[in-house]
């Protein structure tokens, strides 16, 4: 294992602009979080700790997760919880429509959906 070296504070080197987020602010970022707080939704945003939400959000954009916000892989480069799913929500789809429609999203790309393996002992 290579060892890296230890560099003194005064030698810091300052990180470029283009590599800092932004604080999410504005009215588009405010009217996503409104209406994904509203219809009680989950964002991969939100849930795999984005570090681009507020410029998305900011852009009127979100990634919907559907079935819920746990997921039953545990990748390592994933900030998702993982666990037993919770039962499925039958009203969800009304709900994200809801939100896609008071978005005004003219087209859907996508909603992702987690994985939800079914396990021996287990019922979904």
């Amino acid at each position: 294992m290579q060892e890296l070296p230890i560099v003194p504070a005064e030698q810091h080197i300052k990180k470029p602009d283009w590599l800092r987020v932004k604080l999410p602010i504005g009215e588009s970022y405010k009217h996503v979080r409104g209406l994904v707080d509203k219809h009680k939704l989950h964002t991969i945003c939100e849930s795999g700790n984005c570090p681009n939400m507020g410029e998305c959000w900011g852009e009127g954009t979100a990634t919907f997760m559907i079935l819920g916000n746990i997921c039953t892989r545990s990748c390592q480069f994933c900030a998702v919880a993982t666990g037993r799913p919770k039962p499925v929500e039958w009203d969800e789809p009304q709900r994200v429509a809801e939100a896609i429609f008071l978005m005004k999203v003219l087209r859907l790309v996508s909603c992702w959906a987690l994985e939800k393996r079914k396990k021996k002992s287990s019922k979904l």
